[in-house]
């Protein structure tokens, strides 16, 4: 046997990996050791923290697949003690009920990944594949020391909202700078609190700054500070922005609005952590975790020379991209409840629901926000009903804001009736079924369920059509 497998095990006794599954489902348990075996790896499961941590200790055990939700203590109260005594162990947390507040938390209490389920088992493969080799070279993981604080701000259980939670747990350990790109009400801001709130420079001071409102004499002021005369109205000495920061993070809102002057003064602040204040000689020293966010395509801006390329790198050693509310699916739903709670109000219609669900929000988060706390408002303590949502929610318009759908119908329907009526009518359905059942899977990722009960179509329709237009795998019946 090799030497390293003595390591790796700790006995001599099994040539296999040993995977620990601990999850109160049985089927769940099932699968994943069928999985494991079919890897190479022996497994055990247990039904609940306590029955793991007996396992554990009866060993060996190589990788440990962790479930949150477990009777008794939960899997994220047990994460630690897992770390403690079995700090080579890779844990691998796998939960239905993703938040921000426990991807966080898994990562800093040790975790070595954090899955949502339905778990995707290529995904879990690579993973087990990538726990196995972490254990055979008995590296410590690396578990952030700060205590979690609860923070209900950002929330999301989508697939691409999960991934921005796990990478801001892992930047946030560290002091590279960030730049978080996002359409304008993503929740940009959010998430930086959020980076600084789980960094080790939490109890220093966060500061925002608004890019686009710097220009001319504002730049240097604004970012810097002042001495007393320094300019007309500077009638007394003024800390900026940096100073301010010092200790903490200093957030660049909108970074890609900066002026060509902002970008070399911040630029030169940024090489050696020296600045000056406008009307002095005297060199000032800050430091600060640098954040940024940015509306912008900004490596683009860059490469075109509309944006410093110098300072896109120095600020860019992370960037993290939110998705709009029009690619996170169920999250809606998720969020309309969030919002609803915090303010107060009494709950809403299933026509709402489905009204929401059905609208673009190019004002993304935001946008949802305000809608539901301005209903709320309007609904006096009742229910938010459609009559409670401004006009533009229950009848949206399209493209440019002037063309209505029907003249866009009646545009397409004109340029495909030259001929056959019937062959017009397919071709005219064919148009707008496949973008508008692409952008439903989107919507719903992928579930046809969702998606049948929403446009009112029975699921084997719904099926035909699907695989007609390519939108899955499958002949079409059609």
């Amino acid at each position: 046997m090799p030497l390293w497998r003595i390591f790796f095990t700790g006995t001599m006794d099994s040539n296999k990996p040993n995977i620990l599954i601990i999850d109160d489902e049985p089927s769940i348990c099932w699968a994943l050791s069928e999985l494991a075996k079919s890897m190479g790896f022996e497994a055990e499961t247990a039904s609940d923290a306590s029955d793991g941590m007996s396992k554990l200790a009866d060993g060996p055990t190589d990788v440990v697949v962790l479930d949150i939700q477990l009777p008794g203590f939960s899997g994220l109260d047990v994460l630690p003690k897992i770390k403690s005594d079995y700090p080579d162990v890779p844990v691998v947390v796998i939960t239905a009920f993703g938040t921000m507040e426990t991807a966080i938390t898994a990562i800093q209490r040790g975790a070595f990944e954090y899955l949502l389920k339905p778990v995707d088992m290529e995904v879990l493969k690579t993973v087990l594949s990538a726990a196995v080799e972490h254990r055979r070279r008995s590296a410590e993981l690396s578990a952030v020391a700060a205590e979690p604080v609860s923070d209900s701000a950002m929330v999301g259980r989508c697939r691409a909202m999960q991934e921005i939670f796990k990478q801001a747990a892992i930047v946030s350990a560290t002091g590279m700078p960030v730049l978080i790109q996002g359409e304008t009400g993503t929740g940009k801001e959010l998430l930086a609190r959020a980076i600084h709130r789980y960094s080790t420079r939490s109890d220093g001071p966060f500061v925002a700054v608004n890019c686009s409102l710097l220009s001319g004499e504002l730049v240097g002021s604004e970012l810097f500070g002042h001495e007393k005369g320094a300019f007309t109205g500077a009638d007394r000495a003024r800390d900026g922005k940096v100073a301010s920061a010092d200790g903490g993070t200093l957030l660049l809102d909108e970074v890609g609005d900066l002026s060509a002057e902002a970008q070399a003064r911040l630029l030169r602040f940024l090489d050696d952590g020296e600045f000056y204040r406008v009307g002095s000689s005297q060199p000032m020293r800050a430091d600060v975790r640098i954040l940024a966010s940015t509306n912008r395509p900004l490596r683009s801006a860059a490469l075109s020379g509309q944006f410093r390329r110098d300072l896109f790198f120095r600020i860019s050693g992370v960037v993290l991209e939110l998705p709009t509310l029009s690619r996170r699916g169920d999250d809606i739903d998720l969020l309309i409840d969030h919002f609803l709670a915090v303010c107060g109000a009494a709950g809403v219609t299933e026509d709402v629901r489905k009204i929401l669900n059905a609208y673009a929000f190019p004002g993304n988060v935001r946008e949802l926000r305000n809608i539901i706390t301005a209903a709320a408002a309007m609904a006096s303590g009742r229910s938010i009903a459609p009559e409670h949502l401004p006009e533009e929610i229950l009848h949206p318009i399209v493209a440019d804001q002037e063309i209505s759908l029907d003249k866009l119908a009646q545009g397409l329907l004109n340029e495909v009736l030259a001929g056959d009526v019937k062959k017009g009518y397919e071709e005219l359905m064919a148009r707008w079924e496949k973008p508008i059942l692409s952008a439903a899977m989107e919507r719903f990722s992928g579930n046809q369920a969702k998606i049948a009960a929403g446009l009112e179509m029975h699921r084997s329709t719904l099926r035909k059509k699907l695989r007609e237009y390519g939108l899955i795998e499958g002949k079409s019946d059609m």
